[in-house]
């Protein structure tokens, strides 16, 4: 979703650099524009300050604007932001961090082709010898452009040159989240708090490790130490509220984003991210009224309206997401993004030839992989198969160091019901992107191939390098509750939504695993059930689950103006019928309700992969 394009903005764009401390040509105005926090105005006027005093030398002038211009982006003024960029880059044509921050908001602004080449532009400048900040900057194009590896690596070296840098510690911090070694972030944050125990941010940022962690109670702990140092900030606050959702309490949630959305009245994404919190509620009217207010203080951003269409289309009222989805594309031409996620709107309201138009139309704009692997996405969901293969190819073509493209490709076979001829694609995957752990990819083809043994042994291998995601929990759960292992499958799934609070199918597949071992679950299930809307997909599966409602009533609700998505959904409730049914010792009922979700013919699904396991299972 866009907004969480924008969420890492947030952290990655502001205040990215400083001189040393006492350098000639630094002010006290540029050190509060770096150091940011507070009411972003106030800060945008230190940076102006700093900016219009003629104290700044070319240099420190420069990285004032960039640090400047990451503020203006924040609050949604993109072309100023630009501006500022292209200043920076005039006084200093050295200064990495401005091709950085430039390329980035190209990716923002979704023209992919530009932001690779000011990525590929900050890593070719030259770096002075025994210059920390030249690593530094060298290591923040490397992150941007995916290269984690080598952007780790000068990060090293940076950090044997000066180990009172804190950026360093951040960096890395950002590069472990970003391969989910959660502990390894907060050994960085805990790194870079030594050098300053009061820094809110840093453990404002230590809390989002925790979070991911799925350590709530300590994530928890540092947003309210960040919020105690720093009352006056607005992120603190929406990431306290994060967690009060996780934890199943909106109203808290609300009360959080309130008081952001008092701080930063002018910012739309505290508005959207409180109407989250009433739709979790199921109160529709507050939602829909904070989106309409996101949408009014920032008139001119594509990303409100886009929010605003995935409610609308969430609600089955594609006409509407449309037209907010055409407003964006009005508000935001450029903007290839915005026709990715038109185009699929157009595909679940069956528009099918308008859809395929739209993906093209947007591989016109910016002909780069993740365009080709969203037109081939789409392709594999109408059943095209040889066409989407020819799109996977082409993202291959573009960016073949990219393990994701082969990944992608692989998902052919599965929809095609012949997921083990996936397999070399995987293979080839893990051979081309070092980045890439290819084991989740061909657990899941393994699986879907009923080879259940082998799937739960390269989920283990997946969970042994990325030990703290998702994926491999709950892909490896699921492989176990396939073969009748329960009790452990149970405890995968547990695992996993620690990590992805989110997860409804997660939530459900528990529920089902220890009603089949004979437990009492509803009042574990009916905590989660607080996450989700109690009205829409997946709420009605959930009260299904807790016996508050009929199977036909939960059929009735998975039925969608979409054809497609009454597709998925019913499969999915088929599926949670099943195993209802196999928990109550039902086993011809439960083997009438998989051959149901198999008669959706979504093999790609774990609904189907789901169904056909528990079958093979079943006596005949």
């Amino acid at each position: 979703m866009r907004f969480a394009t924008l969420a890492l903005l947030l952290t990655t764009l502001t205040a990215v650099g400083a001189p040393a401390f006492g350098q000639s040509g630094w002010t006290d105005d540029a050190q509060r524009c770096y150091r940011g926090g507070g009411d972003p105005t106030l800060t945008i006027r230190y940076c102006t300050q700093a900016i219009e005093s003629g104290k700044l030398s070319d240099e420190n002038l420069s990285i004032t604007y960039v640090n400047r211009g990451g503020l203006l982006l924040n609050k949604g003024e993109v072309e100023r932001a630009l501006a500022d960029y292209n200043t920076a880059v005039r006084l200093n044509s050295d200064n990495s961090q401005a091709y950085v921050a430039r390329g980035r908001l190209y990716r923002f602004r979704g023209e992919e082709n530009k932001a690779q080449a000011e990525f590929d532009h900050a890593i070719g400048l030259a770096i002075t010898p025994n210059q920390a900040n030249g690593y530094l900057n060298r290591a923040r194009a490397y992150r941007a452009k995916g290269d984690l590896t080598s952007a780790l690596a000068d990060l090293d070296t940076a950090n044997q040159i000066n180990t009172k840098l804190r950026e360093v510690y951040v960096e890395r911090a950002a590069i472990y989240a970003a391969r989910r070694m959660f502990e390894r972030a907060i050994g960085q944050y805990d790194e870079a708090l030594h050098l300053n125990a009061g820094d809110a941010d840093l453990l404002d940022n230590r809390g989002d490790a925790y979070r991911d962690l799925g350590d709530l109670r300590r994530a928890l702990a540092d947003y309210d130490s960040a919020i105690s140092l720093q009352s006056d900030v607005a992120t603190y606050f929406a990431d306290r509220a994060w967690i009060h959702r996780m934890l199943g309490d909106p109203d808290l949630a609300i009360t959080d984003y309130s008081q952001a959305i008092r701080l930063e009245p002018g910012r739309g994404n505290r508005l959207q991210d409180r109407a989250a919190a009433y739709q979790a509620k199921g109160d529709w009217r507050s939602a829909m009224a904070d989106y309409d207010r996101a949408i009014q203080v920032e008139p001119d951003r594509g990303t409100y309206l886009s929010a605003r269409a995935e409610a609308r289309e969430y609600e089955g009222n594609y006409a509407g997401a449309l037209t907010d989805r055409d407003e964006a594309i009005r508000l935001e031409p450029r903007d290839a993004d915005w026709r990715v996620d038109r185009a699929w709107t157009l595909l679940y309201a069956g528009r099918t030839d308008d859809a395929l138009a739209g993906f093209a139309d947007a591989i016109g704009m910016d002909p780069v992989a993740q365009r080709y692997r969203s037109r081939g996405s789409a392709l594999l969901v109408l059943g095209r198969f040889d066409e989407a293969l020819a799109d996977f190819d082409r993202a291959i073509e573009a960016q073949p160091s990219r393990g994701v493209n082969y990944a992608a490709r692989a998902n052919v076979f599965l929809y095609r019901g012949q997921p083990l001829d996936g397999l070399k694609d995987v293979e080839r995957a893990e051979a081309a992107d070092p980045e890439y752990a290819g084991a989740a990819s061909r657990a899941k083809l393994l699986m879907a191939g009923l080879q259940l043994d082998d799937a739960i042994r390269e989920y283990a291998n997946y969970i042994d390098r990325r030990p703290n995601s998702s994926i491999g929990f709950f892909g490896r759960g699921f492989a176990r509750m396939l073969k009748g292992d329960l009790r452990p499958a149970a405890e995968d799934f547990r695992r996993a939504l620690d990590f992805n609070a989110w997860d409804d199918e997660t939530v459900l597949w528990l529920h089902w695993c220890r009603a089949r071992l004979g437990e009492t679950p509803n009042a574990e299930t009916a905590r989660h059930a607080r996450r989700f809307d109690p009205r829409k997909w997946p709420g009605p599966a959930l009260k299904f689950a807790l016996g508050r409602v009929s199977l036909d009533s939960m059929l009735a609700a998975a039925r969608d103006p979409s054809a497609l998505k009454t597709r998925e959904q019913e499969a999915q409730a088929y599926f949670f019928a099943g195993e209802h049914y196999l928990a109550t010792r039902q086993r011809a009922a439960a083997q009438k309700m998989f051959q149901a979700v198999l008669a959706r013919k979504d093999p790609w699904t774990y609904s189907d992969i789901g169904a056909r396991g528990e079958l093979a299972r079943l006596p005949k």
